[in-house]
């Protein structure tokens, strides 16, 4: 073959090859996950440890904010640490999630989020959609998913409110 038929045979090829590069990432995503760096509600359980007197532990609990799902994944504190909740109609139990809502307080910025997480959520599988998220500040809502009560983080004193007592959450749904 002559050198005159391979030359219009590769810059017919060129096309191909720009396009390919300039178009990175093409291929579908999962929908129950949220795009990288974007930012991500926990709605956790926990339980508050006295290290002093371990009669003196208790459960509640919490939304944890991070500004980047990305740094939710190994442990890490949150951005920010909602108020912290109880279910008194339990005896001071973790608060019923599912089939009500619930408006959460964090109290270093004010901001208040809403909770809808649908009643029957809890028999879902992990990642299967189980309610929304509002935050009324801004009206962003977040879709939310049953997690698989993997460790979130745990946080020794001092901690937010400035108890004794630490900080073992549990992630029961994730909100994106």
């Amino acid at each position: 073959m002559k050198l005159s038929t391979l030359l219009p045979i590769s810059f017919a090829l060129i096309p191909s090859f720009v396009a390919a590069a300039a178009i990175p990432d093409v291929a579908p995503r999962n929908v129950t996950i949220s795009k990288r760096g974007g930012e991500v509600n926990y709605l956790a359980n926990c339980e508050r440890g006295n290290q002093y007197n371990a009669y003196d532990n208790y459960p509640a609990s919490y939304v944890a904010w991070y500004s980047n799902v990305d740094n939710s994944q190994g442990g890490q504190r949150p951005d920010s640490l909602s108020s912290e909740y109880r279910n008194w109609d339990a005896g001071g139990d973790y608060l019923h999630w599912e089939g009500q809502q619930q408006d959460i307080y964090f109290p270093d910025s004010g901001v208040t989020v809403q909770t809808h997480i649908d009643s029957n959520a809890q028999s879902r599988g992990f990642g299967d959609y189980a309610g929304y998220a509002y935050r009324p500040a801004d009206g962003k809502t977040f879709n939310c998913y049953k997690d698989d009560s993997r460790t979130l983080f745990d946080w020794d004193p001092p901690v937010p409110d400035g108890t004794v007592h630490s900080i073992l959450c549990w992630s029961i749904y994730w909100c994106v």
